[in-house]
């Protein structure tokens, strides 16, 4: 191969090397990570069975939405925030509670934001209980887009996820750490069907057990 030919592949493969960064770092400038929403605190006065006054009649039931925008380099606008709250009669069931609405806002790079928020509910939506226990759900639906650079992405991303949250006697959330609403069924998982669960587990063991015990013994 003649020094002619060399010089030629060495621009082809620098030309190559070049596209391709430049074709990765423009992936990279343009790849965006969805927002994660949780719902931070719930507090629901008529709920709160320390409460000896009349306040305890009040429905009004209190929350604050947590938003974080996980990039580092890409701002985010996002469309009002619409959430849907409801009760669990049964595991598989549950009963609207109301809707509220977080206005929409920006959020800058790595941001996190937290929107409170309230509505009204009728006192005797809020007395279902599955197995012993008060469980609320949570629904959000949203559109954002992003900003990269000083430009705004002409496509809205569509957002939505929900979760379940379980309430205590204080009338407050029982976790105290932020719940994300994301891909989360609404079902109450029970704790009889674990435990039927587990026993179904075992039961392959159990009968090698019983298996080897009344083997014949060998001579």
């Amino acid at each position: 191969m003649t020094a002619e030919s060399d010089n030629c592949c060495s621009r082809c493969l620098g030309f190559i090397t070049t596209m391709g960064l430049a074709a990765l770092f423009i992936w990279l400038s343009l790849r965006v990570d969805e927002p994660k929403c949780y719902i931070d605190y719930i507090y629901i006065p008529a709920l709160n069975k320390t409460l000896n006054s009349p306040f305890t009649t009040n429905s009004t039931l209190n929350f604050t939405l947590k938003l974080v925008n996980p990039n580092k380099d890409k701002g985010i606008k996002y469309d009002a925030v619409r959430l849907r709250f409801a009760i669990f009669v049964d595991h598989n069931t549950t009963r609207p509670i109301g809707n509220a609405t977080v206005g929409g806002f920006y959020q800058g790079h790595e941001k996190k934001a937290r929107k409170p928020g309230s509505l009204n509910a009728a006192a005797g939506n809020l007395t279902a209980k599955v197995d012993g226990k008060m469980y609320f759900r949570v629904e959000f639906d949203t559109a954002v887009k992003y900003k990269i650079s000083l430009w705004y992405t002409k496509k809205r991303d569509l957002l939505w996820g929900g979760a379940n949250v379980e309430i205590g006697d204080s009338g407050v959330k029982v976790h105290r750490k932020a719940i994300r609403l994301g891909d989360s069924q609404a079902r109450i998982e029970s704790g009889a069907s674990k435990l039927r669960g587990c026993y179904r587990a075992l039961l392959p063991f159990l009968v090698a057990v019983l298996l080897v015990l009344h083997a014949p013994a060998f001579t």
